[in-house]
């Protein structure tokens, strides 16, 4: 496997405003010349937390372990005032900032837990107390069919039988933005990571890309070779399965499907980038379940049957096909910062991979029913799992210890991750 590049060390460059010196021992107030000033406010309050002086070829990460020293949470994710969530690996500069410039910190912490049911409630757990803090209604019992949270928690995107896509405010319940367009049921549904895109996938073999803000869709997702067979514009020949953004690149997207491919797509463009599929036993021709991309949007893991495949996202290549499951693997998640992969399946068990050595390093047990929905904490300390039998459990990922079972929905689970406090 290969792993994404990792940080090193905190620059000798980095400043912090909180503390009265640097660690090169500089006294505060007196950056050295080529220093930028970034300031990081709190998302959701808006004070400002510290103010980092670093230099434009440090990495983003240093912001964030400049944050920690003033607040400690499990995890901080960056983004700036457009709501473009910030790559931890790329540099200052490239990241598109520059001195004087204000980056949003979302605080992750391990308390709250966002579920979604095909009972149609969406609610808001504390882990620590097993008590629902919000809980809303999203569609009626047994027509909701696919759920997703954005990454700062301020939105909802649902997918249900009734063939429209929703974009709600996920504190106060408001329906925001309706998207039309679709003639059959949306089964899958993503929100990219800057919270300005909406795609979805529906059982009229298509997947669509819509603005927010407009509420239009902004591409249709058509394959031509299937169109040269006399078969109405379609993304796959059957329907879909799942459909994802790139965690860094909105233009990007993938989809499966019941006609065992998986797709990545420009979105800007509308072109089919990669088509892939297994040609042969024992891993295809099946139904390709699901698809999440990795960290650093290099990669990207599908699972088919009880089998998982690793791929190169530019060249669509197949780095690695192991078996992960002894049955259906129905979910992926990727961890933030690390190549980790959590995968659930219908054999009531999720598992945590190790992708740079390929080893699996925990078996998580407790579901009574297949495993329908997983996501890692942003530190991977924790995951949590939603299964068929309406539970969710949040689990000690080093120990694999089931740390807390929340039972706020009466059927099978659809989405279950962390949210911002």
């Amino acid at each position: 496997f290969v792993s994404k590049a990792r940080s090193g060390p905190v620059s000798h460059s980095l400043f912090v405003a909180a503390g009265m010196y640097t660690s090169t021992g500089r006294q505060r107030g007196a950056p050295a010349d080529g220093t930028w000033a970034i300031t990081v406010r709190n998302a959701l309050s808006g004070t400002v937390l510290t103010t980092c002086h670093v230099l434009p070829s440090d990495l983003v990460v240093h912001l964030k372990q400049c944050v920690k020293i003033v607040k400690d949470v499990p995890e901080i994710t960056l983004m700036t005032e457009d709501s473009k969530f910030l790559n931890p690996v790329d540099t200052i500069q490239n990241s598109g900032l520059a001195d004087g410039d204000i980056v949003l910190a979302v605080m992750m912490a391990h308390r709250l837990v966002a579920t979604a049911s095909s009972d149609g409630l969406v609610n808001t757990c504390d882990t620590e107390s097993n008590t629902v803090e919000r809980q809303l209604q999203v569609a009626p019992p047994q027509s909701l069919l696919s759920a997703c949270c954005s990454g700062d928690g301020h939105w909802l995107v649902t997918g249900s039988s009734v063939g429209t896509p929703k974009f709600w405010d996920a504190k106060s319940g408001e329906v925001k933005r309706v998207f039309e367009g679709h003639a059959g049921s949306v089964c899958c549904v993503d929100v990219s990571s800057d919270s300005k895109f909406v795609a979805s996938g529906s059982y009229d073999f298509l997947g669509k890309v819509w603005e927010v803000e407009s509420g239009n869709c902004v591409r249709t997702l058509v394959d031509p070779k299937l169109e040269g067979e006399g078969l109405e514009p379609r993304t796959h020949l059957l329907h879909l399965l799942s459909i994802r953004f790139s965690p860094y690149d909105s233009s990007v997207v993938a989809t499966t499907s019941a006609d065992c491919t998986a797709k990545v797509w420009n979105v800007q463009s509308g072109e089919c980038l990669h088509r892939l599929c297994h040609a042969e036993d024992p891993y295809g021709p099946l139904p390709v379940s699901t698809v999440c991309f990795a960290a650093n949007g290099q990669e990207l893991v599908t699972a088919s049957d009880s089998f998982c495949t690793l791929w190169s996202v530019r060249t669509g290549l197949e780095m690695r096909t192991w078996e992960a499951h002894t049955s259906t693997v129905t979910c992926v998640a990727h961890s933030v910062e690390e190549a980790l992969l959590l995968t659930g399946s219908k054999d009531g068990t999720a598992k945590i991979w190790d992708l740079q050595s390929g080893l699996c390093r925990r078996t998580l047990q407790g579901h009574e029913r297949p495993v329908t929905a997983v996501a890692l904490s942003p530190d991977s300390k924790f995951a949590v799992t939603g299964g068929g039998d309406g539970l969710a459990k949040v689990w000690n990922t080093h120990t694999g210890t089931c740390e807390q079972t929340l039972e706020g929905n009466r059927l099978g689970i659809l989405m279950a991750m962390f949210v911002p406090c």
